[in-house]
């Protein structure tokens, strides 16, 4: 799937996707199941997140089926663009404020 992109969020079932190369505000991110489009996170699937310069942001192994990523951000962050580097399934969402260019 391309990457889906509106001005509130931006999501991608793809690894090694490039989600945005802007800098944004980080409002939240989530690596979650998604049944309905058989993109389900089976036991060790691995999820990394990481920004244009290869920095990683965040990632998880799944310890079970359906051990989603879904915390709550202490406080939102600016990333220098974004890449899913590593999904082995799922769909990652990325909820964002401001943008720069």
């Amino acid at each position: 799937m391309a990457v889906q992109n509106t001005s509130a969020y931006m999501y991608t079932d793809t690894a090694g996707q490039v989600i945005t190369t802007d800098i944004i505000e980080v409002i939240a991110i989530l690596w979650v199941s998604d049944q309905a489009a058989g993109k389900d996170i089976a036991t060790d699937d691995d999820f990394l997140l990481s920004d244009k310069n290869g920095q990683r942001i965040v990632g998880k192994r799944a310890k079970f089926a359906g051990d989603d990523l879904a915390p709550p951000l202490p406080k939102p962050f600016w990333a220098n663009g974004l890449t899913v580097t590593t999904m082995d399934g799922g769909v990652c969402y990325v909820i964002t404020g401001d943008r720069k260019s």
